[in-house]
């Protein structure tokens, strides 16, 4: 899980760059389909039973998931600076705390039900609502992490029913379809030979980062990797100031600091209670 946040703010940087040139969903294309031609080539020998899942429809639910989180999240990046958008993302391991209580019967307590509302207070810290500066694209990582939340707690639910190789194809084949689809009403000719080495390594990036997730995910509950995700703050900031100079307001630095420790206080109360 560690090295799933690194390296999904890495592929979100170049994901930005990018942005500034081409469309969207042509980013999400390069994303995806980078990723599902390196599957391919790399699971040729055994692609006949790579493709064969015994929970297809479980398998195409997460992936779905999965898909409208990198679509929102993108998006987000288009308007918000990249620590920002990050921050409020973060939500999403208290997301799947609240969600692991409803759908894998995971137990939690008075205590962490209340640390998972300070952590949405935190994010409303760095969205303001009430002020000037408040935008709807500030609401976009929100229902990115929605669907985030939603691909762990159905990740989690496949567990080690499939092999991580067959739900790794479905979920880089899924993306790549959609967005082929697509493609061909909103092509725009990436302008140097830098963004065609970015789009590729976009694919890199995030097909390490969400195997790893896939193995940790059969490994440990949901819940248990949730504090991890927060690394992924201190590395978006990193990215977002080395590349584009930005630097995060103090709404954003206060808010990223209550979800955070709201979910390490929820991350601790499930180690005393396991104890």
């Amino acid at each position: 899980m560690m090295l799933a946040t690194f390296c999904f703010p890495t592929m979100d940087v170049m994901a930005k760059y990018l942005l500034q040139s081409q469309p969207v969903m042509q980013v999400v294309w390069a994303r995806y389909t980078g990723q599902f031609l390196l599957i391919l080539f790399l699971f040729a020998p055994r692609l006949n039973k790579v493709i064969v899942a015994r929970y297809p429809r479980l398998q195409l639910a997460r992936s779905a998931a999965l898909f409208g989180g990198t679509c929102f999240f993108f998006l987000s990046l288009n308007y918000l600076d990249q620590g920002q958008t990050a921050a409020i993302f973060m939500v999403a391991p208290l997301l799947i705390t609240a969600m692991a209580v409803l759908f894998l019967g995971e137990k939690i307590g008075v205590r962490r039900i209340l640390s998972v509302m300070a952590g949405f207070m935190g994010a409303l810290v760095i969205i303001q609502p009430q002020s000037d500066i408040f935008t709807l694209a500030s609401l976009l990582p929100l229902g990115a992490a929605g669907f985030y939340a939603s691909y762990s707690i159905l990740t989690r639910k496949l567990g080690d029913a499939e092999s991580p190789n067959t739900t790794l194809f479905f979920t880089a084949g899924f993306g790549a379809v959609c967005t082929s689809l697509l493609l061909p009403f909103i092509w725009v000719a990436p302008d140097s030979p830098g963004a065609v080495i970015m789009m590729a390594s976009m694919s890199l990036f995030g097909g390490l980062g969400h195997y790893a997730v896939i193995l940790s995910l059969q490994r440990v509950e949901a819940s248990e990797t949730a504090p991890l995700n927060y690394l992924g703050v201190v590395f978006a900031m990193f990215w977002g100031f080395m590349v584009f100079a930005e630097i995060p307001a103090p709404s954003t630095l206060s808010g990223a600091a209550i979800i955070i420790l709201s979910g390490i206080y929820i991350w601790r109360r499930e180690k005393v209670q396991k104890k």
